[in-house]
């Protein structure tokens, strides 16, 4: 394995860190690609929290210069896969990918997680969840957003997936959630899941004293569950165990 790859790997691998994204940006200077090296290091930069108002001004603009000047040019370079819709640079990369439904993801995932940064998946629909959870790439999956939502069933397949243990954003809006599903959801699969978006749904108190219950859940930093039907008792216990971080 050469150094490009091993770089790509690792950012694969470690999408939340910036440690490989910056010997990326230093390879990239290597190899005659100083704006592409500079703008991987100004988003990683502006990512970080703690800027002063004129560091902040400073990386601002010179993100918008590299936006206006080059991002189309780069984002050209992706591939063109059917049916896939590439999302915006975050900290220098490509990590959403999008798509109307599983179909395009589950033909062509190594294409798609070859890109490195790649760890979203968002998409409208979802139909078949036994395909998708079956693809060795969602390895990689941090963040699962469906738009559009699923039967529990569908999702229920999804969520058997031997892949999905790294996942830590689960956006299930309007997604037909119902007690069952949360249920599962609270037991421990997620290890890792630090946002948890069930607005909109089916929820009613046994799931939501399910997820209150949960000793694997207290890594959370957010849980949605706006508009679902829980009584006073079942939210207090939501409450007690997230505090400011659950949204009822």
């Amino acid at each position: 394995m050469n150094d490009h790859d091993a770089l790509l790997r690792a950012i694969g691998e470690q999408p939340e860190e910036d440690t490989p994204r910056l010997m990326y940006a230093d390879w990239l200077e290597e190899q005659g690609q100083p704006e592409r090296a500079d703008f991987v290091r100004n988003q990683v930069e502006l990512a970080r929290p703690g800027l002063s108002a004129i560091e902040r001004y400073r990386a601002v603009r010179r993100n918008v210069h590299y936006l206006s000047h080059f991002v189309k040019r780069w984002h050209a370079e992706l591939p063109r896969i059917p049916n896939v819709e590439w999302g915006d640079f975050n900290r220098g990369l490509i990590e959403e990918v999008r798509a109307a439904n599983e179909r395009a993801i589950v033909a062509r995932a190594a294409e798609i997680f070859a890109v490195p940064g790649v760890h979203v998946v968002r998409l409208w629909s979802l139909s078949d969840g036994g395909a998708l959870a079956a693809v060795p790439e969602l390895t990689r999956l941090r963040s699962f957003r469906l738009l559009g939502g699923a039967p529990a069933g569908t999702l229920r397949d999804l969520f058997r997936s031997p892949h999905l243990a790294r996942l830590a954003a689960l956006d299930l809006y309007n997604s037909r959630v119902d007690d069952a599903l949360a249920s599962e959801i609270a037991d421990g699969r997620f290890r890792e899941l630090r946002e948890l978006l069930l607005g909109a749904n089916a929820v009613g108190n046994v799931g939501g004293r399910a997820l209150a219950a949960s000793p694997h859940l207290a890594g959370l930093r957010k849980l949605d569950l706006r508009g679902n039907s829980l009584d006073h008792p079942t939210r207090a216990l939501l409450l007690t165990k997230f505090a400011s971080r659950v949204n009822l």
